[in-house]
């Protein structure tokens, strides 16, 4: 439980002005505190008080407390020794108490001046809501021990206050689909709108097999893009995986952008039709992008833009080019527009749902896309079995190693892999070596195994043991 009790010792702002934001935001910022999460796993719940204070009172706490004959805007008076979310030392059974008989942590006392966040809302050019918002959460920081006392720290605190003000605020927030046939160039689009490798690219078709999820953190937004695998007829297990895994991510989203190539013929497929269909069916805002501008005659894109716009009424048409960019400011200003407001939903630093592990194998499969002869790629998957980190003395990673299956079908794909004298093999560990290292930041030591596994593609312990179904069997 945590208890976040209001008191008003002022005349001027009344509580049902103050209190709800105030009580909401301290309760958010403790919610999300590690060390309160654990106290909450143990059984103990928390508490602080809240009392608000005309300019005279506060002015004499300040003095009191501080050595400072001024207004200032909050106090905060801690219960306990804390650095950066942590207690100094154990708690000890006689520190918590227990109203409703449950063991409860006093964590100490914020004391806010109304007057004085009025006049530095109206100086910011924002409502007393959002300086409310931001005192609750730098008092409440201060109460965990959190301190902006050397550089260090403050600049600590500060990322901290920017996170939390951000997953509170209200603005255009949701899940886009990036949706089409395989090659059209969702990867591509992916990385190009994250600054990032993401998803890996490749000119042959059916690269992803994962739904990729990609946050864009904007000042004014937070859309998190879903790249999925290519819309195709499946005619194993692996692709029928790929296809549910697509059509889970259409479901989710709140908007689907259907990505055709600006090369095509004025003609609307069975697959693009499948996913306007549900699109409808499921109330979906829809942005049809006609990819690869950059390629194709300007004159070719009106009839495709004619044809889905007299027969599905898309929301919006937008040509782009997800090489160079062109046409995504266009593309990111229409889904401000189209998404629902509300609360974020990431923190910064969850801007993937793709784990290390993940990405280091994406790269390993990117390569053998890039380095092997055609037939090879659709029966390969890549299997990261160990990923061990060496930290140094400052804390920093100073190697990773990594251990990985190169899984095929058959024994002629094998040799095609490990080439004469291993050579091939080599050459795909060296330059999926060298992406991890720009990726992570860190020296990176690769071991790779080419092993045979025929009809992996079809039976679903293999299909889970590489992430593409759920399996409690290993490969």
């Amino acid at each position: 439980m945590i208890d976040v009790q209001c008191y008003n010792r002022q005349r001027v702002y009344g509580a049902k002005i103050l209190f709800p934001v105030i009580r909401e935001t301290a309760e958010h910022v403790l919610f999300l505190s590690p060390f309160v999460k654990q106290l909450l796993q143990t059984g103990i719940g928390v508490h602080i008080d809240v009392t608000m204070v005309g300019p005279r009172i506060m002015r004499k706490i300040n003095r009191e407390q501080r050595g400072i004959d001024e207004l200032t805007d909050v106090l905060s008076f801690p219960a306990h020794d804390m650095r950066e979310g942590a207690l100094e030392k154990p708690l000890d059974p006689w520190e918590t108490f227990a109203p409703d008989d449950q063991n409860t942590l006093y964590l100490g006392e914020l004391v806010i001046s109304p007057d004085r966040a009025t006049q530095q809302a109206e100086a910011l050019g924002h409502d007393l809501e959002r300086e409310l918002m931001f005192l609750t959460i730098h008092g409440v920081l201060h109460l965990l021990g959190y301190d902006h006392e050397s550089e260090e720290d403050a600049m600590t605190m500060e990322t901290l206050q920017r996170q939390l003000i951000r997953s509170l605020e209200e603005v255009p927030s949701g899940f886009v689909a990036l949706c089409g046939r395989p090659n059209v160039g969702k990867s591509t689009l992916l990385n190009q709108l994250l600054g990032r490798t993401l998803s890996i690219e490749s000119p042959k078709p059916q690269t992803t097999r994962h739904a990729i999820r990609g946050v864009l953190f904007l000042d004014d937004a937070e859309i998190a893009f879903l790249d999925m695998p290519g819309l195709h007829k499946p005619n194993n297990a692996l692709g029928r995986a790929m296809m549910k895994t697509a059509m889970q991510s259409i479901r989710q989203a709140d908007i689907i952008a259907l990505i055709i190539d600006a090369s095509w013929h004025p003609y609307i497929g069975e697959e693009e039709r499948r996913v306007l269909e549900i699109a409808k069916e499921d109330h979906k805002k829809v942005i049809l992008l006609i990819n690869k501008i950059d390629r194709s005659p300007k004159e070719a894109i009106l009839p495709l833009i004619a044809l889905y716009d007299n027969n599905w009424k898309p929301d919006a048409c937008i040509p782009i080019s997800a090489k160079t960019g062109d046409g995504l400011n266009l593309f990111i200003n229409e889904i401000k527009c189209l998404l629902p407001v509300r609360r974020r939903m990431f923190l910064e630093g969850d801007e993937t749902d793709q784990t290390e592990r993940i990405l280091a194998a994406e790269l390993v499969r990117r390569e053998i896309l890039r380095q092997t002869e055609q037939e090879i790629p659709y029966g390969v998957a890549v299997l990261v079995r160990s990923f061990e980190e060496e930290i140094d003395e400052s804390g920093d990673r100073s190697e990773i190693l990594i251990e990985a299956d190169i899984i095929c079908e058959r024994a002629s794909h094998k040799k095609v892999l490990v080439g004469r004298s291993g050579r091939m093999v080599r050459s795909i560990g060296t330059e999926a070596r060298k992406a991890m290292e720009a990726l992570f930041d860190a020296p990176v030591y690769l071991n790779l195994f080419v092993r045979v596994r025929s009809n992996w593609q079809n039976r679903p312990q293999d299909l889970g043991a590489v992430g593409l179904l759920p399996s409690d069997s290993p490969l």
